[in-house]
């Protein structure tokens, strides 16, 4: 959503911008004809990924010999895990390392990846720190029936949006979901997103007996997203390790309370758990319904 939201905005303002997505047949030989087609014709090379995997920093040294040429490429490195990855081994340190030189400037999403890019020896004048986040464009797209539908007859309602891979959460949304929906009989759900995991997400609903307060809706188009997080009482994000998530930044940007653990970097007004704490993500929970009520209250005897 990111990147989909810079190539908008670049190319609102008359800037010709093209995305290259490895998500659409991997970094296979199209990819990199396109890629060195791109770089050898003198463009400049922006490069967005994770940062957690031998593959990502693979990714990265490729785009960047890509970006020789026109010099002055940048790295831009989301993911949470980082400086776990980097702490990993040396070998990881250096195939960073190696990378990062062919760049001509680092974006670290997060203080936390900022320091670790220090720590394995980049130089400090060549990294800078910004938020995955644009400000939010927020369209009157309608739900589909399904989503509308499913919406109207759950209260409370929750979102979320996240990969099925275990640093998400979802485990402990599940367990969560199922200690709420004793205190409310018709809770729901709506889990925005897909992943590696998403068979293991399924049999996890149905294990826990929430095939009905639970909606996997699968990837859903940017705008959808946005309108199904206004639609929701509290927006959820349960993850064990994180960056700075896009999605918590747009929940707020919607005043809509968020519920998020406490790793990575989160924005001022999100309300904190510790993390993987269930007990504590229920509690934090519980606070924002009471409020929400509480002010629906205030509302209607204004």
């Amino acid at each position: 959503m990111h990147v989909a939201g810079l190539h908008r905005q670049l190319s609102g303002a008359g800037t010709i911008c093209e995305v290259l997505d490895t998500g659409q047949g991997g970094l296979g030989p199209v990819f990199a004809w396109n890629l060195f087609r791109y770089g050898l014709s003198g463009w400049q090379v922006q490069v967005h990924t994770n940062g957690h995997n031998r593959n990502s920093w693979l990714l990265a040294f490729t785009c960047g010999v890509a970006g020789l040429r026109r010099g002055g490429s940048v790295l831009t490195l989301h993911s949470g895990m980082v400086p776990g990855y980097l702490q990993s081994s040396p070998r990881a340190r250096r195939l960073a390392k190696i990378a990062v030189s062919l760049f001509g400037r680092i974006v670290c999403v997060s203080s936390a990846i900022q320091e670790s890019l220090v720590n394995a020896g980049v130089a400090p004048d060549k990294i800078g720190l910004s938020p995955a986040w644009l400000p939010v464009r927020m369209s009157a797209a309608p739900l589909n029936s399904l989503l509308d539908t499913w919406m109207a007859r759950h209260i409370p309602v929750f979102s979320t949006t996240m990969f099925f891979r275990p640093e998400y959460g979802f485990d402990l949304l599940i367990s969560a979901l199922t200690n709420l929906r004793i205190r409310h009989p018709a809770v729901g759900c709506v889990v925005m997103g897909s992943g590696e995991h998403r068979a293991g997400a399924e049999r996890a609903v149905q294990e826990a007996g929430l095939e009905d307060a639970v909606l996997l809706a699968g990837d859903v188009d940017h705008d959808i997203c946005l309108a199904v997080m206004a639609r929701s009482d509290v927006f959820l994000r349960p993850t064990l390790e994180d960056g700075d998530s896009i999605s918590v930044r747009e929940a707020l940007a919607l005043r809509i309370p968020v519920i998020a653990s406490c790793v990575g970097t989160r924005p001022f007004g999100t309300t904190l758990f510790r993390r993987g704490d269930r007990a504590d993500f229920i509690e934090k929970i519980e606070s924002a319904l009471a409020w929400s009520c509480e002010m629906e209250g205030t509302r209607a005897n204004t």
